[in-house]
């Protein structure tokens, strides 16, 4: 490995033969579980017992229709199939969470169309937070009937805010001709947004300050693009910290909205990454400009009970650089390029090591300033997006060459707010906490350090 490289269906069914399922000429029994074309279930769908390939056959399909939903809330689902030629039909849906697929999202309820049952198992419900499977009823076959068809289902979503929610559905448009040869399977999957809660509240949002989200100095401007954090009260109820997750980003770009939260930064909504009682974590938009800006926090925004706080004014900047250190240390948030471990005192960090002299590392910041090519505030990068403007990295008073510095941009797969540098401590590097600046624009990060032992 070079060090330096960058660190970061449904089967109608009554009779099985071997591995198939047959249409059975009296009865339509629920579909084994795991058949909706999820990939997490390994991405079976009817195609596993009736020959043929998923959504070959343009001339029907699979849809999900629902709205974005509120924690809590029932709702309800409509799943249509169709195809010209079909006369008998049957489905197998589930619902899961974006941030992690293998988690059940919500419950769905029995009713005389629909049966649930639960697990890889196929138990009956309840499911008790195992995940859920969705089948028609033996009675809601719609036998001999030409589509399109549709069931409605009733989906009560999850009490907690947990980010999106995607559905997956496999559908079986059969030619009821009592065999497997001859029907037409469709797949369809369905991200659905949630809103939040968003409670009633009569509390202002109080801001105390706004600081560059990796110095935290009150000193230092906020940067275009720059990672910031606002301190104050009243941001979330006591106790809730909300980070984001896979479910909440959208478009491959972070909310605008987190935990009922939003922040205006120069009369603009800007992304959220964290909010909790007294800190909220953002990224400053993507605005070229020297001078004062207004900050704001907004509870429930977009919603009829939106509170709005009283404004902050900050200075913003292209350029404010500045390193992530980890808690109460001038210790730069590190890694070991070699296996991505933590490079950090072990009194700083229980269980890092230190760098050696001669070795790669990378450091995170923020703040550095436009890139080649240019991300917008909230996008993740996919691949690498290098400093536009030129810069020097200084390492224990020894500036590094341009050979010693392998990359130094946006951190591919991260918010566009998250710079790295992999670079090569020099091998002159003395022991001990060793002071680490780069300068930039005219600008130059605050005092930082990282540990070195020969």
């Amino acid at each position: 490995m070079d060090a330096r490289k960058l660190g970061y269906s449904v089967c109608l069914s009554a009779v099985v033969l071997g591995t198939g399922y047959l249409l059975d000429a009296n009865a339509v029994r629920a579909t084994p579980p795991g058949h909706t074309g999820a990939p997490v279930d390994g991405g079976r769908d009817c195609t596993a017992c009736h020959r043929g390939q998923a959504n070959s056959d343009s001339r029907g399909g699979l849809s999900i229709q629902t709205t974005s939903f509120k924690p809590g809330v029932k709702q309800i689902l409509r799943l249509t199939l169709s195809h010209p030629d079909a006369r008998r039909w049957g489905f197998q849906l589930t619902a899961r969470l974006v941030s992690d697929e293998t988690r059940q999202a919500g419950t769905f309820s029995a009713s005389p169309d629909v049966t649930v049952s639960c697990g890889p198992e196929g138990r009956a419900a309840p499911c008790n937070g195992a995940v859920e499977f969705v089948n028609q009823s033996s009675t809601a076959t719609f036998e001999n009937r030409p589509g399109p068809v549709s069931w409605e289902i009733e989906w009560t979503p999850p009490s907690d805010d947990v980010g999106d929610v995607v559905f997956y559905a496999a559908g079986l448009a059969a030619n009821n001709d009592r065999g497997t040869a001859g029907d037409w399977t469709y797949t369809a999957k369905l991200r659905v947004e949630n809103q939040g809660a968003c409670p009633m509240t009569s509390r202002i949002p109080q801001l105390r300050a706004v600081v560059n989200g990796a110095s935290f100095d009150r000193n230092q401007p906020i940067g275009m693009n720059a990672m910031i954090t606002i301190f104050g009260l009243g941001f979330a109820d006591p106790g809730v910290q909300r980070a984001v997750s896979l479910g909440d980003i959208r478009e491959n770009t972070f909310p605008l909205r987190l935990a009922c939260v939003g922040v205006e930064v120069a009369g603009g909504r800007v992304p959220v990454a964290y909010v909790k009682t007294d800190q909220i974590n953002a990224q400053a938009p993507t605005l070229d400009l020297d001078g004062p800006v207004q900050v704001r926090v907004i509870l429930n925004p977009g919603f009829a009970n939106e509170i709005r706080s009283d404004v902050a004014t900050v200075e913003m900047r292209t350029f404010s650089p500045a390193f992530f250190l980890f808690p109460n240390s001038t210790s730069i948030a590190a890694r070991h390029s070699e296996d991505n471990s933590i490079v950090a005192d072990p009194s700083v960090v229980p269980g890092a090591s230190p760098a050696k002299p001669g070795e790669w590392i990378v450091l995170y910041g923020t703040g550095f300033g436009p890139t080649e090519p240019i991300y917008q505030a909230g996008e993740i990068p996919s691949g690498i997006a290098r400093l536009r403007e030129p810069f020097t990295v200084t390492i224990g008073g020894t500036t590094l060459r341009r050979e010693e510095i392998y990359y130094a941009g946006l951190s591919p797969g991260s918010i566009s707010g998250l710079y790295q540098f992999n670079v090569r401590v020099p091998e002159s590097a003395p022991s001990g906490d060793v002071p680490v600046e780069v300068r930039i624009s005219g600008y130059v990060t605050p005092r930082a350090t990282i540990p070195v032992r020969r």
